[in-house]
């Protein structure tokens, strides 16, 4: 149950994030740049750079999305063999400003970050007592929150869920809708088993037969546990095509939710989709506030694929003010 309600992302400096992981070795043909956006979202700054640099889209990478409406640092490969290192400070780019260049000599993908850091600030807040309000925020910083996809998953209007009848259509996409169609989809399944096991007060912790997952399990999450040190966490389904499922109790959960969606998993299955598992509890660390008149300032620490809106959610229900200044 909510404790408080109000606003956040009024403007963009309200909602301040920062990507720790990359560590360029200083030599090699990838070119990384530490860049802060202001009002943009990732993929249109990464085709930003390509246009800049005259270099083909798929020659830029970048380790994880970030939100458009805030303030964002973090890392962009750029791909340059055999070529002069550019003067990258003064690429043209609205909202972008290059913070630091070095070179690597491994091209960064996605999902290569530590974690992230967050800094929030909801403002026109309301709540019946700081005791209340204070107590919810130390059972988050304690346990963490359910790991739900933010709604930047699912496209501005939930557009992402605009879904083909059939795989035909589904094929009929262009690439890249069509990634976007399937990754929605199998995020919205998700959100809604987890959801599922919220209301029955059993997402923290596993069930008999669960299947569980580290949660720090991917190249520099695993590397770096400075601030998250690896645990293994029960995790649900992201369907597709070779799914395993659990056993008992847990069992009886998943296929009791998954029997009312049988259209649902028979098209991403035929998509091509491959069954995957993401962790239920998003643990949270370095949680800290400040309670100011009628605001709440939030600083707090994300693993790679959790979501800061996640953590608002389970505090108030609050408003995000982003599309105002879209």
């Amino acid at each position: 149950m909510p404790v408080a309600d109000g606003n956040y992302r009024a403007a963009a400096e309200d909602f301040l994030v920062s990507e720790s992981g990359a560590k360029p070795s200083g030599e090699g043909e990838h070119c990384y740049l530490r860049v802060r956006k202001t009002g943009q979202n990732t993929r249109w700054v990464a085709k930003e750079i390509a246009r800049e640099l005259r270099i083909p889209f798929k020659a830029v990478s970048y380790a994880g999305l970030k939100d458009r409406h805030a303030i964002t640092e973090q890392w962009f490969g750029v791909h340059m063999p055999g070529q002069a290192e550019p003067d990258f400070h003064s690429l043209a780019i609205e909202g972008v400003e290059v913070l630091e260049v070095a070179r690597h000599n491994k091209k960064l993908r996605q999902g290569e970050l530590s974690y992230n850091s967050f800094s929030i600030r909801v403002r026109d807040c309301s709540y019946a007592s700081v005791e209340e309000l204070e107590g919810r925020l130390e059972q988050i910083a304690m346990t963490g929150v359910p790991n739900y996809f933010g709604p930047q998953r699912f496209g501005q209007g939930l557009s992402n869920l605009d879904l083909p009848g059939n795989i035909q259509q589904l094929a009929d996409l262009p690439r890249e809708r069509r990634s976007f169609v399937i990754s929605a989809l199998r995020s919205a399944l998700f959100n809604a088993y987890l959801a599922q096991r919220v209301r029955r007060q059993v997402w923290a912790e596993a069930l008999p037969g669960e299947i569980t997952i580290s949660d720090r399990s991917r190249g520099l999450a695993e590397e770096d546990q400075s601030v998250f040190v690896a645990e293994r966490l029960p995790a649900g389904i992201l369907w597709g095509a070779g799914v395993v499922f659990p056993a008992n109790e847990a069992a009886e959960h998943e296929r009791e939710f998954l029997a009312g969606f049988p259209a649902v998993c028979g098209l991403l299955e035929s998509a091509g989709a491959r069954a995957s598992r993401r962790v239920l509890r998003a643990r949270v660390a370095n949680m800290r506030w400040q309670l100011q008149d009628d605001e709440i300032n939030l600083e707090f620490a994300l693993g790679p694929g959790s979501y800061a809106t996640a953590v608002l959610h389970e505090i108030g229900e609050f408003n995000d003010l982003g599309s105002q200044y879209a």
